[in-house]
């Protein structure tokens, strides 16, 4: 929970230094910051008055600054062998330090926690940043002029005015088509986003070098496997990621909805508390009107009921979509937005309201347990054929046409040029986790741009042994989940606690990426293996198999959008993106029309996106 910035090079580094950490007031106290002047950079840190201990530390040649919150630190002191000379409740940084003084770049495996850090080895002449794989804590870094610049805001670099303003417009692209992929590029030419579970490293006189240090499991299990033995294990290892992220003391807060991530992390963190007359656990969740799609109130209900508490409900048509939004994307220095900024920010309130600093979420759950139709494809593929027709036969695919069944179960199988043999009108369909540019974007500008070309290179190479875990591969590792992380995150701190994610514990994933389809979904039945895992933790009600999907926010979103017109109708008649020649505004506003009379999610979201990058383009008066 802290701002950390590093300088190197032969400028003025300590004063720029602090001008850097003076633009993040959003996540730290500029009366707390601290600046090291050292051989060849600078470095420094800030962190907000309610942190009790400061993001930099020092170990022998190694200086340190991270905005880290780190996890099982018994166990990283006796892996990195540090017993005897390390105190694991030291400060996250301090343990940075003695981990990388002790086993260099092989700690990045050993540290388990949610981190952003730079450091500067004076024995090896380098800067070492790294983020870890969930991406929750961001890192920037800017290589020009022969100064290396790094930080945890695109602000913090843009402070120094040697820095190029230059908007990439690619990336502008890509955030208001709504792309997943795209490559770790800011608005910013000059600046770069440090991907999550990658490392930087530099050297005086050499170019920045960025790599990987993280992926999930290359393999996993292909056929079904034994529910009851899996259940028990994962149990443990949610409760001790819980364990882990609750606070030390006082209200611990859970962001709750009538869904099976998070209310198995309410369900965790109260077995873990009970008896602890020191802790308690506070969920709090949004309402939704009676017939509203959103609506989960009586699961919610039931979930704390179960605990003898009762759940903090705020009403979601208190809760505006776009508030301020042209203030608000002209501060921002990057044209996404999240859809549910506010939403997220009034969670975070209320569980400040209930003196809570921590809030736990179900974040991962989706990642690691749930898988999409896909899993079909598999079994026909693997040959897995009498699994195959005992899914057909509890309705998976129930309203399909035959074409669409094959293209769901057959096609995805198919070798590339089987696909286009195959394929109608000779055109392979799309690969689902692909997302199409909106219609109202220009064919010449994406070209000239080169925005498909980048992203399909940024897309991560995904496992090809198994069309499941290829799956969770793109969902763990696509650019577009971390940057939703480090965004909710972000609001958090800005409100004023600190949001910690369990089922995206280090452990829980390499577990669970590992298990076969048939934890993730069974006929109807989706998340039994999570499910399995909390059984005596949750009512049975709420655990059961539902007829239809709950908790959806389509009908609150569209609800919001329209209500924004007059906004929408201002912005629409003169619009950047359309002067720069990136959209048709008369298609555009086609499909904003289409949206007054029908209800599309998927083409509201994506107006939503061009809306949040015009606004942002606007507020950057250029």
């Amino acid at each position: 929970m802290s701002a950390i910035a590093l300088v190197a090079g032969r400028i003025e580094r300590t004063r720029m230094l602090g001008e850097m950490l003076a633009a993040m007031p959003a996540r730290a106290d500029i009366s707390t910051a601290a600046v090291r002047d050292l051989a060849v950079v600078s470095i420094g840190a800030a962190h907000f008055g309610w942190e009790s201990v400061h993001p930099s530390a020092t170990a022998g040649p190694i200086s340190v600054v991270a905005d880290a919150t780190l996890y099982y630190r018994n166990d990283l002191v006796r892996r990195a062998g540090l017993s005897g000379t390390a105190d694991p409740d030291a400060s996250a940084a301090t343990l940075i330090a003695e981990a990388w003084r002790a086993r260099k770049a092989e700690a990045l495996a050993l540290l388990e926690g949610d981190f952003a850090f730079v450091l500067w080895d004076a024995n090896a002449n380098e800067v070492v940043a790294a983020r870890d794989f969930s991406g929750g804590r961001p890192l920037f870094w800017c290589d020009h002029g022969g100064v290396l610049r790094v930080a945890s805001t695109i602000g913090a670099i843009l402070a120094d005015p040697a820095v190029p303003r230059d908007i990439d417009f690619a990336t502008v692209a890509s955030v208001a088509a709504g792309i997943w992929t795209h490559p770790p590029a800011s608005s910013y030419i000059a600046i770069t986003e440090l991907p999550a579970g990658h490392v930087l490293t530099w050297r005086p006189g050499s170019a920045p070098v960025v790599r990987s240090f993280w992926r999930p499991p290359d393999t996993m299990a292909s056929r079904r496997q034994p529910l009851e033995p899996a259940a028990a294990e994962l149990r443990a290892l949610l409760t001790a990621a819980v364990r882990e992220r609750l606070a030390p003391s006082g209200t611990t807060a859970v962001s709750l909805s009538g869904g099976w991530d998070s209310t198995a992390v309410y369900g965790i963190a109260q077995s873990v508390v009970r008896g602890d007359d020191t802790r308690r656990v506070h969920g709090v969740s949004i309402s939704y009107p009676v017939g509203d799609p959103g609506r989960e109130d009586e699961f919610i209900g039931e979930v704390t009921g179960f605990w003898g508490a009762s759940p903090d409900l705020i009403d979601v048509d208190t809760i505006p979509l776009l508030l301020d939004a042209e203030a608000n994307a002209a501060a921002r220095t990057h044209p996404f937005a999240h859809t549910y900024e506010q939403w997220n920010r009034a969670l975070s309130r209320r569980a400040r309201a209930a003196n809570a600093r921590v809030i736990l979420d179900g974040f991962g759950g989706d990642q690691l347990f749930q898988v999409s139709g896909v899993y079909l494809a598999e079994l026909f593929r693997s040959g897995q054929w009498l699994e195959l027709a005992g899914q057909l036969r509890q309705g998976v695919t129930a309203g399909m046409t035959r074409r669409q069944r094959f293209d769901a179960i057959v096609q995805p199988a198919l070798p590339p040029r089987l696909q286009r043999l195959v394929a109608t009108n000779g055109v392979p369909p799309q690969h689902y986790l692909d997302r199409d540019v909106p219609i109202w974007f220009q064919e010449p500008f994406l070209d000239a741009h080169r925005v498909g070309a980048r992203d399909a290179a940024a897309r991560p190479t995904l496992p090809q042994g198994n069309l499941v875990l290829a799956e969770s591969h793109a969902f763990l590792r696509f650019a577009f989940f971390a940057r939703i992380r480090s965004l909710l995150y972000g609001f958090g701190i800005q409100e004023g606690v600190e949001i910690r994610s369990p089922l995206l514990d280090a452990r829980v994933v390499e577990f669970a990426a590992r298990r076969s389809w048939s934890d993730r979904a069974d006929g109807r039945e989706t998340k039994r293996l999570l499910r399995h895992a909390v059984r005596e933790l949750l009512p049975a009600s709420v655990l059961a198999p539902r007829s239809h999907r709950t908790g959806t926010t389509n009908a609150y979103f569209l609800r919001q959008i329209r209500r924004s017109a007059e906004l929408i109708e201002r912005v629409l008649p003169a619009m950047r993106l359309a002067e720069i020649g990136m959209i048709d505004p008369a298609i555009l506003r086609r499909a904003w029309e289409h949206l007054q009379e029908h209800d599309d999610d998927e083409l509201a979201g994506r107006v939503f996106f061009t809306l949040q990058a015009e606004l942002w383009m606007r507020g950057q008066h250029h």
